[in-house]
């Protein structure tokens, strides 16, 4: 399966399947003079006898989310200076999410711009790696420095996802859950039908190619996030700050974000759009910790979601909403009205 961009220029081709990512970096990289591999630690481990054993000498980025803190990327652009990196070579980034995020970054900056592939090896970054969008995080929150940098190709070869622990297949659902939402009604039923017992990556791929087909709808259409774009961060602004808070997988908290997005479009629209026992018990059942909700202190998740980027005012804070499925707004919530928010909801949990 292959998925064209159609920007004005530098359009790029995401390629979906089983055992393709070597013969595919072939073709990719008989066009530059040299290849720098930037591989997840964990990755590396699990398949450097296997998908990985044509790599040499990789640059190995520290797992999850430190690969994304200033140290880690400091490490990996001195790393590709002293190697010997130059313009017209190329980087291939392996790795979940955050290496991707880190790596692109890396990509972006050094020597202001290198060409960079994406191979995203776990189902959450079925979503990261698509956009163009690269950042570490700042002791201040996630994704805070970063830009916009396209990269040649992405290449997701399905047969990484066959190690994937059970967090890690939670955590991608997140995002697969979130592009049904995007889509429409039906998707949402489709989706919840065939997962009504569990999570089964046998019954996904058909929609993680929808979803990488949301994600380029909406990025294509608002590449830089001034519109609808902004919509892809749906389930993301508590989930930011849960994330943050408690170090949870990032598709996890981004349930628990959703779980709260439904609960304030019920109450911003004023009727019953969510049927919140139907979807908590569905979360729960599959493992998603929506009590987790119960617990967070209204103060703390306000301070940490008062830094998200979309935000325009000290005085509100800015979410993704919907009025119905399918149909998304963007909205500004006085801050002492979205503490209330807060408190409602953990008096209904």
């Amino acid at each position: 399966m292959e998925i064209r961009t159609n920007y004005a220029d530098d359009n790029y081709t995401i390629h979906v399947d089983h055992g393709i990512l070597e013969s595919h970096l072939a073709d990719y990289s008989e066009g530059y003079d040299d290849v720098h591999f930037l591989v997840d630690q964990n990755v590396y481990e699990l398949y450097k006898n296997s998908v990985l054993s044509f790599i040499d000498s990789p640059i190995i980025l520290e797992g999850g989310e430190a690969s994304k803190s200033f140290d880690a990327f400091k490490h990996i652009t001195e790393v590709l200076l002293e190697r010997g990196i130059q313009r017209h070579h190329l980087i291939v980034v392996v790795g979940g999410g955050a290496a991707g995020d880190a790596g692109g970054f890396a990509a972006a900056t050094v020597l202001r711009g290198v060409d960079y592939i994406q191979v995203p090896t776990t189902l959450l970054a079925h979503d990261s790696s698509i956009g163009g969008k690269t950042a570490i995080n700042s002791i201040h929150g996630k994704n805070l420095i970063g830009v916009f940098y396209r990269p040649k190709a992405v290449i997701y070869d399905l047969t990484f996802l066959e190690t994937l622990p059970n967090d890690e297949i939670l955590s991608g659902f997140g995002e697969v859950f979130k592009h049904a939402l995007l889509n429409s009604e039906e998707s949402v039923r489709d989706l919840m039908a065939k997962t009504r017992q569990e999570i089964s990556l046998d019954v996904m791929k058909p929609f993680i190619i929808s979803g990488i087909e949301t994600k380029m709808h909406h990025v294509l259409n608002d590449e830089k996030e001034s519109g609808i774009r902004k919509y892809l961060n749906l389930g993301h602004t508590l989930g930011h700050a849960i994330e943050y808070k408690y170090k949870m997988p990032h598709g996890i908290a981004v349930v628990l974000g959703l779980y709260f997005m439904m609960f304030l479009s019920n109450r911003v629209e004023g009727r019953e759009l969510f049927d919140l026992d139907h979807f908590r018990q569905y979360f729960i059942h599959h493992g998603y910790p929506i009590q987790k909700l119960k617990a967070i202190d209204e103060e703390e998740m306000m301070s940490l979601m008062g830094r998200d980027k979309k935000n325009q005012s000290r005085r509100a804070t800015g979410f993704v909403l919907m009025k119905s499925i399918g149909q998304c707004h963007f909205i500004e919530i006085e801050n002492t009205e979205l503490k209330k928010y807060l408190s409602y909801l953990k008096e209904s949990l």
